[in-house]
């Protein structure tokens, strides 16, 4: 191996630190100083941070995904609010399914609101047989509807 010595002058402090470092893991000075010298040149930069790397808090408005252009995403975005209107009525006739099963199981049913939730199982699959995808408006209203927050009632949009 063809090498080259290098002769540096270091403080005695740092030196005999750094000595106690590699020691500690079973390595000679030289050794660790020739390991971050290849490291060096195989990434081709020296970064070596004095401080632990900083987390920047960017405000939400000038994250990169609020900067795009309304309209390379337009036709994408109806196709994206279909199918989250499709998830979210399918999520609501399964909830009203699973709250109709436990209250039919309970030792006294109650039949009126097993009633009710079954109107408001089979609205929503009426919502979900006549949707159409491609109605701006009408997939507005169903995220409107069934995207209420959890502790609201969707039936309650039914005006």
């Amino acid at each position: 191996m063809d090498s080259l010595n290098l002769h540096l002058r270091i403080d005695r402090a740092i030196a005999e630190k750094a000595m106690q470092m590699a020691h500690a893991r079973g390595m000679e000075l030289p050794d660790a100083i020739r390991m971050m010298l290849a490291k060096a040149v195989r990434i081709g930069d020296f970064s070596i941070d004095e401080e632990p790397p900083q987390v920047h808090q960017v405000a939400e408005s000038t994250r990169p995904y609020f900067a795009y252009d309304e309209r390379q995403w337009d036709s994408m975005k109806t196709v994206l609010d279909a199918e989250l209107a499709l998830a979210l009525v399918d999520q609501y006739i399964a909830s009203r399914t699973l709250l109709i099963e436990d209250l039919s199981a309970a030792d006294d049913p109650d039949a009126e609101e097993i009633a009710r939730l079954k109107r408001e199982r089979d609205d929503a699959r009426n919502v979900l047989a006549t949707r159409d995808p491609g109605d701006a408006n009408a997939i507005g209203d169903i995220l409107a509807r069934f995207g209420a927050p959890r502790d609201a009632d969707p039936a309650e949009g039914q005006a």
